[in-house]
């Protein structure tokens, strides 16, 4: 009986980002970095397709002019970049929504922090 040889093969790891979330950009990004790291994506122009084919009608047009024109480096960086600048809430706009959203009844403030 024959011993096998080990099999060294890394299986191909495939990228299936959901579409672009315009509420947590970051934690979109986040999600994509992750999916970018098993694949061995590490290429810049690899990275800003990925995310360009993510997006819809109506976030794109926020980047056309990248997505156009692309800059000769960091294409990845600079959609990022002006995708959480444009859709991200400010601290201020986060607690808003916080407190906006949840019914305190008898607790106090504090409770919810």
């Amino acid at each position: 009986m024959a011993n096998p040889e080990p099999n060294n093969q890394a299986a191909a790891v495939g990228v299936k980002l959901p579409d672009f979330w315009k509420t947590d950009p970051v934690m979109w990004f986040a999600q994509a970095e992750s999916q970018f790291a098993p694949a061995k994506i590490t290429v810049d122009e690899t990275k800003f397709h990925h995310i360009v084919a993510k997006v819809d009608q109506s976030v794109i047009c926020h980047i056309a002019d990248l997505v156009a024109t692309p800059p000769a480096v960091n294409k990845y960086n600079a959609v990022k970049t002006r995708l959480i600048a444009r859709f991200a809430l400010s601290p201020e706009n986060r607690l808003e929504r916080l407190l906006g959203t949840h019914d305190l009844g008898d607790l106090r403030p504090t409770h919810l922090l």
